[in-house]
């Protein structure tokens, strides 16, 4: 496998949680708890799960946005923590983020020429005479055709699609090797998803960016992934290729995932998914003990009330944390 681009290790993300009359912290939520993750060289992986398991947190973390309670991240096999002013400099140019909302990303008083050339006049990455052309070429890989046309518009006077488009220009000025793409595509209508989808895996075809995928649209993820990381309750439950975890899943949470994705028959028949059908997730701030899985696993027994099942390999660089495949 390729070189890491960055990783984390034990990762743990506590939020406290304030109660009483001086607002003391007397419990933590658990948004990620012992996770460990790495991103190679040229991969997309895909990180899915509910509502509220800790995807975006992690996410957020890897990107050097929210401190770890525990745990490190290491960019380029370097500690994240012990960088210097310089390094850190560094690492905010190598590593960028495209968010779920393009309109909320980006500033409405900003023309596009603006919110490109900020971050190259942040970083002095090449002479300012070049740097409007340079957009202009962003533009233009971004399929804003011809760039002119767009260059000194605003925000508002886009459709949500070609905002998103600018957006990843954006994500994309300062040529960074690392992407994070919070759910790029779910504020879009569903036919545009598909351009946007496809502009992504060709940009990280011909740039060789490593991208870290957040998304809860499990066939979003087949379609752009390398490998999927499954994420329950702060907890990572499955990883592995793509092909593998969706067709051969051996956690009963990924299993539930992929049965109650939306399909045609499901819609027409209006069928209620299998992941409704048993509830709710637990409070994080007070997860149940052993498998966080365990209070809506129609598998569970004695030894996942007693234990916190380790990731273990269940199949070609296939790992899952569940008592039932040891």
């Amino acid at each position: 496998m390729s070189a890491e681009t960055i990783a984390v290790a034990n990762g743990a993300v506590h939020f406290p949680v304030r109660a009483g009359f001086f607002g003391r912290s007397t419990r933590h939520v658990h948004a990620v708890d012992d996770v460990s993750l790495a991103l190679h060289e040229n991969e997309t992986v895909a990180l899915v799960g509910e509502s509220g398991s800790g995807k975006t947190t992690l996410g957020m973390s890897m990107l050097g946005l929210r401190h770890l309670t525990d745990g490190t991240i290491r960019w380029r096999g370097r500690d994240l923590g012990a960088l210097t002013r310089d390094d850190y400099r560094a690492f905010r140019k190598d590593v960028q983020i495209i968010f779920q909302d393009p309109y909320a990303s980006l500033n409405p008083r900003q023309t596009v020429a603006e919110a490109l050339l900020r971050p190259l006049r942040l970083h002095r990455v090449m002479p300012p005479e070049r740097m409007l052309a340079h957009a202009e070429e962003m533009l233009d890989r971004v399929g804003l055709r011809p760039a002119h046309l767009y260059i000194d518009r605003y925000p508002h006077e886009f459709s949500g699609g070609q905002r998103q488009r600018v957006a990843i220009a954006r994500a994309l000025i300062l040529s960074p090797r690392i992407i994070v793409a919070d759910e790029p595509v779910s504020a879009l209508d569903v036919s545009i998803r598909a351009q946007i989808l496809n502009l992504l895996k060709q940009l990280k075809d011909d740039l060789k960016l490593s991208m870290l995928f957040l998304s809860h649209d499990l066939g979003v993820v087949r379609f752009v992934a390398d490998r999927v990381a499954v994420m329950y309750l702060g907890k990572l439950v499955e990883i592995g290729p793509v092909d593998e975890v969706f067709e051969r899943p051996k956690h009963p949470y990924t299993k539930l995932l992929l049965k109650s994705a939306p399909t045609v028959k499901r819609r027409a028949t209006g069928q209620e998914s299998e992941l409704d059908l048993i509830g709710e997730p637990p409070n994080p701030a007070n997860p149940p003990s052993g498998c966080r899985f365990r209070t809506r696993c129609p598998h569970a027994f004695d030894r996942c009330t007693a234990e916190m099942p380790p990731l273990s390999r269940v199949g070609a660089l296939h790992d899952a944390a569940c008592h039932l495949n040891t």
